[in-house]
């Protein structure tokens, strides 16, 4: 199963979420960490999704520790082969609205956009291809070398 710890991100991305959960507390905006690491084989399972058949889906799937999915639910979920994911270095949330309930409407994740690019952090709502507007991922805007890596 995918994480949701940030501690399982590497060095620089762990003080991205720090710096980013600090500045979604201060806007008001409540959310959930949904990934942060995830296996390849994970990946690979996401990869297959919509390309090959239900029952090669849900083989992937299991093995990969993911739940098994229906035929409607078998569409192209990601274009990525390899992730950001996998290499430590990207997160997803859900926006939580007032009662708490996820909220999924894209206009709902401009203003973390936001926050994440004014961190320095690629944001899936500006991918050119399919738009991830939960995604963050790292974009080499901190030096290494001063977070000690």
């Amino acid at each position: 199963m995918p994480s949701k710890n940030p501690e399982d991100l590497t060095i620089e991305m762990q003080a991205l979420y720090a710096m980013f959960e600090q500045d979604m507390r201060a806007a008001g905006l409540r959310y959930i960490l949904t990934c942060t690491y995830r296996s390849q084989l994970e990946q690979d399972a996401l990869y297959a999704q919509g390309r090959l058949g239900i029952e090669e889906v849900n083989r992937l799937r299991l093995k990969a520790g993911l739940h098994g999915i229906t035929p409607s639910e078998n569409k192209i979920v990601t274009k990525a082969r390899h992730s950001r994911h996998t290499d430590r270095e990207a997160f997803d949330i859900a926006i939580l609205d007032h009662d708490g309930k996820i909220n999924w409407k894209i206009i709902a994740y401009k203003a973390a956009g936001k926050i994440g690019k004014n961190l320095g952090l690629r944001w899936g709502g500006d991918f050119n291809s399919i738009k991830d507007y939960p995604h963050f991922e790292y974009a080499g805007s901190l030096d290494k070398g001063v977070l000690g890596a």
